[in-house]
């Protein structure tokens, strides 16, 4: 079973949602913050005091925004998440300066040359490897692959689920990676007959000592998946430090808390991973219900990305002249299989045209969308985009309502001015 890896989970992982928010949230952030202090700041309508340096072993975030672009919002300060808006996704590959930030504690600093991984649980002989053995032992490889945080686009959803504040197309990226895939470590330690998950651990900690460590697992059949990666480059240098340097996993069109930043251990395990980050978060209800119910006992794990499409360009409010070209641009994607076809309206839905689709240029990598409008009349214009996959689904007009707000994937909707 779990027990080594739930000895490192002891008093967290029978901890609902609500309790392990209110334990971290209550006991950390007050206490980190200046506990009482900060209550008596607010009852008094005084400015709270600022809080305290950022604990040693951790990379500020002053550091980690300086290295984005100033279009990047952030939503929390701790955990930091932050995130661009879609008309800063206009590129065929995410740079690093608007890939979306979501951690789940602080952003550890870490030393490559003395990090290691360790692979054990249900293999013939556990193994440990630094960064250069890595890359020595195993083939490196490299693509493109989206990462989306399970919460983006949380705000659509009414009545609004609590949670990291995504907008409706804040919280995804498409980068390249470089690694070495994942299936390759583990046949080289022998998987045991049996497994049926491998949990990936990080190494990073919280303000609180007695947070839960970030483990997540994944199903065997994904970790031998070819495009699953031990990635130590993002956009060919080095990850960046708040994106998992100096290794993290990458399990490309799932959620993005199954690719586990700062990386140390796997475990193969016989069933899948009991903790926080896998039961008491990241959950779906098994059937849809009514918007502002609780999150149903028998909720499952979420995993791979609905279809979904943003638009790109135009950004909202931008200005064009009748008769002159509005060019459309957007990126679809799905978490498991391919886009077929985005369509576009110009009519808030009455009708829909088919856009130019360039197909994904990597199994897991997003696909480019494009169509030339031509305005007859002066005003306010809009275009809804939507997408379908290879199996027939349809990205809905409103996505289904869950109480964790996971999973938006409704249909985008950008206005813009014709100007006469």
């Amino acid at each position: 079973m779990n027990t080594e890896l739930e000895k490192s989970n002891d008093g967290w992982r029978n901890l609902t949602r609500r309790d392990f928010m209110t334990r971290v949230a209550g006991a950390g952030a007050l206490a980190a913050l200046g506990g009482s202090a900060v209550v008596d700041a607010l009852a008094q309508d005084k400015p709270a005091p600022k809080p305290p340096a950022d604990p040693a072993g951790t990379v500020p975030n002053s550091a980690v925004m300086a290295e984005k672009v100033p279009a990047m919002q952030a939503h929390s300060d701790r955990p930091l998440t932050g995130s661009v808006p879609a008309e800063h996704h206009n590129y065929a590959v995410t740079p690093n300066d608007r890939m979306f930030i979501r951690n789940n504690m602080l952003t550890p600093e870490i030393d490559a040359s003395a990090h290691r991984l360790a692979v054990k649980g249900l293999v013939e002989k556990e193994l440990t490897f630094s960064i250069d053995e890595l890359k020595k032992s195993f083939r490196v490889v490299r693509t493109q692959a989206m990462l989306e945080c399970a919460g983006s686009g949380r705000t659509a959803f009414s009545p609004r689920p609590s949670g990291t504040p995504w907008s409706p197309t804040g919280g995804m990226g498409c980068p390249m990676w470089t690694g070495v895939r994942l299936r390759d470590v583990l046949q080289a330690a022998g998987v045991k007959p049996g497994a049926v998950h491998v949990a990936g651990q990080g190494g990073d900690f919280g303000v609180v000592a007695t947070a839960a460590p970030v483990i997540r697992s994944i199903p065997m059949a994904k970790a031998m998946e070819e495009h699953t990666l031990l990635a130590f480059e993002m956009n060919d240098a080095p990850l960046p430090k708040v994106h998992g340097y100096p290794l993290r996993l990458v399990v490309p069109g799932w959620v993005g808390s199954a690719s586990t930043k700062w990386l140390h251990t796997l475990t193969v395990l016989d069933a899948p991973f009991k903790g926080t980050f896998m039961d008491g978060s990241y959950r779906i209800p098994r059937h849809p219900v009514k918007p502002g119910d609780r999150l149903p006992p028998d909720a499952v794990i979420t995993e791979a990305w609905p279809v979904k499409s943003i638009i790109t360009h135009p950004a909202p409010n931008a200005a064009f002249r009748v008769g002159g070209s509005v060019p459309i641009e957007g990126r679809a994607w799905v978490g498991e299989g391919a886009i077929e076809k985005v369509e576009l309206s110009f009519n808030e839905g009455v009708s829909w045209q088919r856009a130019a689709l360039i197909p994904a240029t990597d199994k897991y990598a997003w696909s480019v969308f494009s169509y030339k409008f031509v305005p007859k009349v002066p005003g306010y214009a809009t275009v809804l985009a939507r997408a379908t996959d290879d199996k027939g689904n349809l990205q809905p007009i409103v996505s289904t309502w869950n109480p964790l707000g996971y999973f938006w994937n409704g249909i985008h909707r950008v206005g813009f001015i014709v100007e006469a």
